[in-house]
């Protein structure tokens, strides 16, 4: 079967870590390079987490280390969820990292898009890089097939009550990526928050002898102790979703919508703002992913990773 060309955009960060093995047992994605993004935790975090999960897996792919402001300067962070270093102190040791490339990473998925008819990108972290590349190279935007993030809601929020994390980290980003015309899937937390990780599939992973199976129960084992929740844990894979569209789309619903990103609310920063009108004419630029077939989620989760 033919490859898709992929580049992945992250912030490791918990649930990355089970998208980024997801995304390396998948068959569907010539992955071309990986890329980091401060969000979850600061850069030098989520890049060294990039490097060590990469390792674990004995990934031979390019990778790339991205940038740690926003575009606008001002940094967010989730540590108080996934620890100061993003992965709740699980450290890679110095020789357990993959290669790091020196080249920045909007300069290396710039060549990504030359050398590739077409490419998809995948961003599970706020939409830094990703604006920054359409800022800087917008000639290169025809050779983008589509772009799909975990990020933003309609109706709801995390960090806020109208914000999901990953837009609110970083809202004009979101916007200028919103408004380039190019095909944006969104699966943001009406999804993302019908599936979850639970103690039964927990066991799953902690009975595996994969080594990535390994750290990802280890750090599971931390989350669940820190959450007093030892006898009914549940989580959601959020990333996950965003990679696993592309491997099952016939488990998803979705529907294409006209969405904005506020970036001026006092209550509304990084909300995104679906235009639910019947009569509406504003051009649909965002397919909405809004279900999933549940069951079929944990039935494809386990048996790709475990």
């Amino acid at each position: 079967m033919n490859k898709t060309p992929t580049i992945f955009d992250t912030d490791p960060g918990i649930d990355d870590a089970f998208a980024l093995s997801f995304l390396h047992k998948s068959d569907v994605f010539d992955v071309k390079m990986l890329s980091s993004v401060a969000g979850n935790v600061k850069l030098a975090y989520t890049t060294r987490n990039l490097q060590g999960l990469a390792y674990a897996m004995d990934w031979q792919v390019p990778i790339y280390k991205g940038l740690d402001k926003a575009i606008l300067g001002k940094q967010i962070l989730a540590e108080e969820f996934h620890g100061v270093n993003g992965l709740l102190g699980y450290t890679f040791n110095d020789e357990e990292l993959a290669d790091l490339k020196n080249q920045s990473a909007i300069k290396a998925m710039a060549k990504v898009l030359e050398e590739n008819k077409k490419t998809l990108i995948i961003a599970v972290g706020p939409l830094t890089n990703i604006a920054s590349l359409i800022l800087s190279r917008p000639d290169l935007k025809e050779k983008i097939s589509e772009i799909t993030i975990m990020g933003g809601a309609v109706g709801m929020g995390n960090v806020t009550s109208n914000a999901e994390f990953n837009i609110f980290a970083d809202p004009e980003a979101a916007s200028i990526v919103f408004k380039s015309g190019i095909k944006i899937n969104m699966l943001g937390l009406n999804v993302t928050t019908k599936t979850s990780y639970n103690l039964d599939m927990h066991e799953k992973f902690k009975k595996s002898d994969k080594k990535i199976n390994k750290i990802l129960s280890e750090i599971m084992d931390i989350r669940i102790k820190q959450a007093g929740s030892e006898e009914n844990y549940t989580t959601y894979m959020h990333d996950t979703l965003a990679v696993m569209y592309h491997t099952n789309p016939e488990i998803f619903k979705s529907q294409m919508l006209h969405m904005d990103v506020e970036t001026k609310g006092e209550f509304t920063r990084g909300m995104t703002v679906a235009d639910l009108r019947i009569n509406s004419t504003a051009i649909k630029n965002i397919n909405f992913v809004s279900d999933i077939d549940k069951e079929k989620f944990k039935e494809i989760f386990i048996k790709t990773l475990i």
